[in-house]
């Protein structure tokens, strides 16, 4: 039996937040649930609900939340930074640890990577294992010089223009990137900081990812002898077969299943280290 429990909470510097306790009588370990951008707390096709399910079917508590100018939390979009997402992870940790003294598991997909990656290399005692999802891990060639289809499409001579002129650009055509963050882009790498982490951490991505570069995270996401690469084969961003729009193709689904298994297996093994 699972209880579950939405709640508003402060970031560090007071802007309101909302997350979802799922946590089962007597937890084994606690996991936090880190979001990409333009999502929500609970991810694409509810991909956080499902792993928040299974965890808590193996007595594994988890939090997941919605990043500032995301979902039900508080905040602009132009104001989002790499840091505001930083420090909304250590005021998710922090609530977290009110009721929970022991280490703590992080999951995070796509942009949510950058920040945990940051969170976990600055605290090494608190964080137990690291799973990162098809993860922004440069946001050099994610972003600013994308290698990949999708920032293209917004990170061109327009949108560098309107960026200029209005302080802010369109990713996707709707979610409003304001100029504090591009400036985080040219000076914040998160790949120098996974180099430093010692915890052991999973990798996942697909290696036909047009969203997020696959080369990078296979480059870098395997940072010390206790971590784990592993490739989806024929997946794009999300881990959705190539051309599956809506996810829910037989591969896709597959796909799905064999990433929810490594993520079990890595918290179950690591949830003591």
């Amino acid at each position: 039996m699972c209880n579950e429990s939405k709640i508003y909470y402060k970031s560090l510097d007071s802007t309101r937040l909302c997350g979802v306790f799922t946590v089962p009588k007597m937890p084994k370990g606690f996991v936090l649930m880190a979001h990409g951008i333009t999502m929500d707390k609970n991810e694409w096709n509810n991909f956080y609900v499902e792993i928040a399910q299974d965890l808590c079917k193996r007595k594994f508590a988890s939090f997941r939340f919605d990043f500032r100018a995301h979902g039900e939390s508080e905040g602009l979009q132009r104001d989002l930074t790499v840091i505001g997402e930083l420090i909304d992870i250590k005021a998710s940790i922090k609530k977290i640890r009110e009721n929970w003294k022991q280490k703590i598991s992080i999951i995070a997909t796509s942009f949510g990577a950058g920040p945990a990656i940051l969170y976990t290399a600055q605290n090494p005692a608190i964080v137990s294992c690291l799973i990162l999802l098809c993860p922004v891990i440069d946001y050099e060639s994610t972003f600013l010089n994308p290698i990949v289809p999708w920032a293209k499409e917004s990170f061109n001579e327009k949108g560098f223009k309107d960026l200029e002129e209005k302080g802010f650009l369109l990713l996707d055509g709707v979610f409003e990137i304001g100029i504090k963050m591009v400036e985080e882009f040219r000076i914040v790498k998160p790949y120098e900081y996974l180099k430093r982490i010692t915890c052991p951490v999973l990798t996942i991505h697909g290696d036909m990812d047009s969203m997020v570069p696959y080369e990078i995270s296979k480059k870098y996401g395997r940072p010390n002898e206790f971590s784990k690469f592993v490739t989806s084969n024929g997946a794009d961003h999300g881990f959705v077969a190539y051309d599956d729009e809506t996810g829910e193709s037989e591969q896709s689904q597959r796909n799905k299943q064999i990433v929810l298994q490594e993520i079990i297996q890595w918290i179950e093994k690591w949830r003591m280290r």
